[in-house]
């Protein structure tokens, strides 16, 4: 629930975020994290890493799918698809916010 607020909020305007390769991510402070003990800004780190070759390779997994679903696909699907694999084949083996994106 407090990924969708997030998300909510983004899209009204009143959340932040950071680029990733993989799309735009909460920081730290972004999170509503009332009622759950403090949770550390470097354990947020780490699950908000990106693993380049992971991530590869579940995109490139998608590919019988998608060319099970071609002619019922969006096309949108199959062109954000690429995008995405080309961020990824650009960003680094493992990319991880600088600690002072989480925490602006």
């Amino acid at each position: 629930m407090r990924v969708l607020k997030w998300i909510v909020e983004r899209v009204r305007g009143r959340a932040g975020a950071v680029e990733s390769p993989i799309g735009w991510m909460p920081r730290h402070r972004d999170i509503d994290w009332t009622g759950m003990p403090d949770y550390p800004k470097e354990e947020f780190k780490k699950i908000m890493a990106v693993d380049r070759e992971l991530w590869k390779k579940e995109i490139l997994a998608h590919e019988e799918l998608f060319a099970s679903m071609y002619d019922r696909l969006p096309k949108e699907f199959l062109f954000m698809r690429e995008l995405l694999l080309s961020a990824l084949w650009r960003s680094p083996a493992k990319w991880e916010s600088r600690a002072e994106r989480f925490d602006d």
